[in-house]
């Protein structure tokens, strides 16, 4: 199973509308990096850990080269999930024309609701997205908003690898992240309905 996600994959408003790119920042995570429940763990490797929610896909076929319309047609549940960063971490490779396997890839640092079905949703293009840290709001947003969409970053990918049912893509997240401290509690919407609710130890 891969985790694989995309940064820089939002317009800042509804409005702006960017083209898609010829190549997508395109980054993976391993499998222990997924975690669910009520609990995220601030990881000991870091110390300026930062926030990105964002709609997760888990893709149900096999695909290699696909077109836009196989790709779009891979998935029949989404997740809204937080892309985990240890910024620090992050600069700290950065500065070393290094990967950033840690500061993405660390445990718990693809953290998901349960699955939902998109039959459940009257469009999964138009998903307003509400992320809440004590009570405040942080980030907020609309998919319609994606430089990139789904079908697109499904494809990409699978111009370089084999996809296959059970693998999971994090979609890029609205503005604008931020900084996650202990004793946070979050909570993650899509609509109006509460998808993540945790706090942070």
């Amino acid at each position: 199973m891969k985790i694989i996600g995309i940064g820089v994959n939002y317009n800042k408003s509804p409005d702006e509308k960017k083209d898609i790119p010829d190549d997508l920042m395109i980054f993976s995570k391993p499998e222990t990096a997924l975690a669910s429940g009520s609990v995220f763990h601030y990881p000991s490797c870091s110390e300026k850990v930062f926030y990105e929610m964002e709609i997760v896909l888990k893709l149900n076929k096999t695909l290699k080269e696909a077109t836009l319309e196989e790709a779009f047609n891979s998935f029949d549940e989404i997740a809204l999930g937080i892309d985990w960063t240890a910024k620090d971490l992050q600069r700290g490779a950065k500065e070393k024309g290094w990967p950033w396997v840690f500061a993405k890839g660390f445990d718990e640092s693809a953290f998901l609701s349960d699955w939902i079905p998109v039959r459940e949703f009257e469009n999964v293009r138009d998903l307003d997205l509400t992320f809440k840290v004590n009570g405040e709001i942080r980030q907020q947003g609309n998919t319609r908003q994606m430089i990139a969409a789904y079908e697109h970053i499904i494809a990409y990918a699978s111009r370089f690898m084999t996809l296959e049912p059970g693998d999971i893509i994090m979609s890029g997240t609205p503005p604008t992240a931020g900084e996650t401290f202990k004793g946070d509690h979050a909570e993650g919407f899509i609509g109006n309905t509460k998808y993540l609710d945790f706090k942070v130890v």
